[in-house]
């Protein structure tokens, strides 16, 4: 086989190959025991990080698993995701459960997408 080929026929491979490659970023659950559980609890947990991809993995048995989610988490690296928030009396009933498994909230917060998406500050660098 030629070099020619051999690389054409490479590239072809990874054509068919990497449209099926699942992209992940992997958000943090709290534990799952199981896929049931998981089926509950991902969605949520994936919903302001471009929904959920089907997978799951449990990081620290009975203590901590995570979602892989189909988008990552904008701004800096302890931001999460947290959907719009429209003032800073909106921000404490959205902020700590997105920054609940990430040491809690450091009571920062900014909008990425007016509208549509803010994050939040969490106490722990995470991404």
């Amino acid at each position: 086989m030629t070099r020619f080929a051999a690389f054409a026929a490479s590239l072809l491979t990874l054509a068919l190959i990497l449209p099926g490659t699942a992209q992940a970023f992997d958000v943090r659950a709290g534990p799952i025991w199981n896929n049931d559980d998981a089926q509950a609890k991902c969605p949520h947990v994936c919903q302001w990080y471009g929904g959920w991809n089907g997978n799951w993995t449990t990081t620290e048995p009975g203590v901590m698993s995570v979602c892989g989610c189909k988008a990552e988490a904008q701004g800096s690296g302890n931001d999460a995701n947290a959907g719009p928030i429209w003032s800073n009396q909106d921000a404490p009933g959205k902020c700590p459960p997105a920054c609940q498994f990430y040491q809690g909230w450091n009571g920062q917060w900014r909008t990425t997408q007016p509208g549509v998406m803010s994050v939040c500050g969490c106490n722990e660098t995470w991404h």
